[in-house]
C-alpha cells in the first residue's frame, strides 16, 4: 500500500513540477537570458565599475536560472507536499525553508567564483 502512496505521489509531484515549468520557465529564462546580455555589454566597458558589475550580475543571473530550473525543481520533484491546502501556516513553513535552502546554497559559488569576479 505504501508502495502504491508513494508512487501516486511521485506521479502528482512530476505533474505538477512539468506543469510550473511549462507556465513559468519560458518567461524565466527569456528575462535571465536578456539580463545576462546586458550583463555582458557592461562587462565589455573599460570602466571598472561598470565593468565590474556586469561580472557580478551577469554570474548571478547564471547561477539563479540554473539554481531555478535544476536546484528548485529536483528539491520540487522529490520533497513537495502531494497535497496542498493553501493554508497561512503552510505557505509560511514553504518560505522559510525556501529561505532557508537560499541562505545554505547561494554562498558557496560565490566564493568558489570570487576570482572570476574581482578580475
Amino acid at each position: 500500500s505504501s508502495g502504491i502512496n508513494a508512487e501516486y505521489g511521485g506521479t502528482v509531484r512530476a505533474w505538477r513540477l512539468r506543469h510550473a515549468l511549462n507556465h513559468i520557465g519560458v518567461p524565466i529564462v527569456s528575462s535571465a537570458i536578456t539580463t545576462v546580455l546586458a550583463a555582458a555589454t557592461l562587462s565589455l566597458t573599460k570602466i571598472q565599475m561598470f565593468s565590474r558589475f556586469g561580472k557580478i550580475l551577469a554570474l548571478t543571473m547564471t547561477l539563479s536560472l540554473v539554481y531555478t530550473l535544476f536546484m528548485a525543481g529536483s528539491l520540487l520533484a522529490v520533497f513537495a507536499p502531494v497535497t496542498f491546502s493553501g493554508s497561512r501556516k503552510s505557505s509560511l513553513k514553504g518560505l522559510v525553508i525556501a529561505i532557508v535552502l537560499t541562505c545554505a546554497v547561494t554562498p558557496l559559488p560565490l566564493y568558489l567564483f570570487k576570482e572570476a569576479i574581482i578580475c
